[in-house]
């Protein structure tokens, strides 16, 4: 791919950082809670690892210029690694708060007409489980494990085996929840803490 990129992509581009991390300079937010954007700021695309070549939808974020200089001092395998965290940090918030996110895009992009029952199933079921255990965990803190499962297959109308699989799935190290002991030993789902 060219180091150039027309008006055209560069828009397209832009707007779908937007819609996956929000308008903001994701470093900004996640070292100060500051949301600097329009129409104050104007935000730069970054190439995470410097490759202008590398248009990898991981690898581009919305920065303003005074962090894209600071980003530069640093090594480039630094400033990688250094995206990437506040990434997954910003994107198990914004999962939270139930905003778009590069998963929810990418289920987006997929064509779940032409896929397998699974995926069909899932883009109907997988959403309603999801908006269930937001729902739940903003209205009381916790959930009970069993609660979740049972609950969220009810609600989503999915069958109890499917609402165990997300659960198992959305409780990895990567989502937004986590599975945990409360004080009378029951098993339970919260929301996982976020570094910042």
């Amino acid at each position: 791919m060219p180091k150039y990129q027309t008006n055209a992509q560069r828009h397209y581009r832009y707007e779908k950082i937007a819609k996956a991390e929000g308008e903001q300079c994701i470093v900004c937010w996640a070292e100060k809670r500051i949301r600097r954007g329009p129409p104050a700021v104007k935000l730069e695309i970054d190439h995470a690892d410097r490759n202008k070549q590398n248009w990898s939808w991981d690898n581009l974020h919305l920065v303003c210029h005074r962090c894209n200089c600071r980003l530069r001092e640093m090594s480039a395998k630094a400033q990688v690694t250094i995206l990437k965290t506040y990434s997954d940090q910003w994107e198990r918030e914004r999962e939270r708060e139930n905003l778009p996110t590069w998963k929810t895009l990418d289920k987006e992009d997929s064509d779940y007409r032409s896929g397998p029952p699974e995926m069909k199933a899932n883009s109907r079921y997988e959403p309603k489980w999801l908006n269930f255990m937001h729902q739940q965990l903003k209205a009381d803190g916790s959930i009970l494990r069993d609660d979740a499962i049972s609950g969220g297959a009810h609600y989503s109308g999915c069958a109890v085996q499917t609402s165990r699989n997300y659960l198992t799935k959305h409780t990895s190290p990567w989502s937004c929840f986590k599975q945990a002991v409360d004080s009378s030993g029951n098993k339970i789902v919260v929301y996982r803490e976020t570094n910042g």
